[in-house]
């Protein structure tokens, strides 16, 4: 009986000391990074600063290749970073790398089966039309903040007037404008970024000037009510947002010589440096130093128009004679070259050879919307007008 008791204490000590060698697994600890691009940055640089070793930044890299182009990633571009948190002695190996593209699509790279595999699919999104009425009281953009119009869209809208508006001496206190434009958002109502202005109307001295997103002829494009493409052959001013310091004159006292004399141009007083864009598509008559006009720009746009530009501070990397220019394209920067009291940019308009006042120049209409898209076209203008008109309601009450 005691040899039994003896046994059975054996056994039971056996069953408590003895080492465990299944242990239960833990479940690995993931780590989540957010990282952002920074000037003369590669994502390949920025995964080796997180200790992720090159081999597998250049393998994910490389799957992520076949699917997106890494050159399209904009400077700021945010990544989202998933790896095991490594143990002592190791490095970490990525798990997933994830991003949201400019086009609204998600790329993705997976770590799966002991290699890389990547996806790029598009991302959930939710557009909405956002509608701001206001009346001009003070500068443009202080107007359009209080109206709610975001500070970046300004411009924009803006340039869709640049074709028969000069902002410099054409909007006035009490001036009203209305517009439509979209904001994106996620699946989850956060949000991404403003869209496109849709529509913009904008009153001033009794009569109201418009404009319209379209795509009805299968390009996007800004008509006016009347269904006249709102892009003409020439911009009204080659700058954006800037004063004109000296008008159009067939009499002027030059403000250097002290005699009396023509100003066949307009002056647009401007910061050093200020981008100048072509007035419209043609092609480099000149570009060089022009006398008294310093660096100089000369545009031939068809057999009527031409439209000078002086005093730059410098010429846009290929700026010379003999190359072919869009409109809106940057061919110089405000200076004060040649004869000049202070950085501007003297512009000038050539009608049959002869200078002609640029900010009074009646332009020729643009292309109308052809007849069988009309229809179509005047129900997305109602459309428009009807968000318009109900957010007018609402500022009313």
């Amino acid at each position: 009986m005691k040899n039994n008791i003896t046994f059975l204490a054996i056994t039971l000590l056996s069953v408590f000391f003895t080492p465990i060698t299944n242990a239960i697994e833990i479940p690995p600890i993931f780590i989540e990074k957010t990282i952002q691009l920074k000037k003369n940055q590669t994502l390949a640089n920025e995964l080796i600063k997180q200790s992720i070793p090159k081999k597998d930044a250049y393998a994910a890299l490389s799957a992520l290749k076949k699917k997106y182009s890494l050159r399209k990633l904009p400077l700021g571009q945010k990544i989202t970073l998933r790896f095991k948190e490594p143990q002592a002695g190791e490095k970490p190996i990525i798990e997933n790398l994830s991003f949201y593209t400019k086009d609204d699509k998600i790329a993705k790279v997976f770590y799966r089966n002991n290699k890389y595999v990547a996806s790029v699919k598009p991302r959930i999104v939710n557009i909405n039309k956002i509608a701001a009425v206001g009346t001009i009281s003070g500068s443009l953009y202080a107007s359009a903040n209080k109206a709610g119009l975001p500070a970046s869209l300004v411009p924009s809208f803006a340039n869709l007037f640049a074709w028969e508006l000069d902002f410099t001496r054409d909007i006035r206190k009490g001036d009203e404008f209305r517009v439509v434009y979209e904001t994106v958002r996620d699946e989850n109502g956060n949000f991404i970024r403003n869209g496109s202005i849709l529509a913009a109307e904008l009153t001033t001295r009794k009569k109201t000037h418009n404009a319209y997103k379209s795509q009805v002829t299968g390009r996007t494009e800004y008509y006016d009510e009347k269904g006249y493409n709102k892009r003409r052959s020439l911009l009204r001013t080659p700058l954006e947002f800037t004063r004109i310091s000296s008008h159009f004159k067939t009499k002027r006292r030059h403000p250097i010589l002290g005699y009396t004399r023509a100003h066949k141009g307009t002056d647009f007083a401007a910061p050093r440096g200020t981008p100048i864009k072509a007035a419209g598509d043609g092609i480099i008559e000149r570009a060089s130093w022009y006398g008294s006009f310093g660096r100089y720009v000369r545009i031939r746009h068809d057999k009527k128009y031409k439209t000078a530009y002086a005093h730059m501070k410098r010429f846009a990397r290929g700026i010379k004679a003999g190359k072919k220019v869009h409109q809106g394209q940057v061919i110089g920067y405000v200076g004060t070259s040649g004869r000049s009291t202070g950085p501007h940019l003297h512009y000038e308009l050539f009608r049959n050879k002869k200078q002609v006042n640029a900010m009074r120049e009646k332009l020729p209409n643009g292309k109308k919307v052809p007849r069988k898209y009309l229809n179509t076209f005047k129900q997305q203008v109602a459309s428009y007008r009807s968000i318009i008109n109900a957010k007018t309601q609402i500022a009313l009450k």
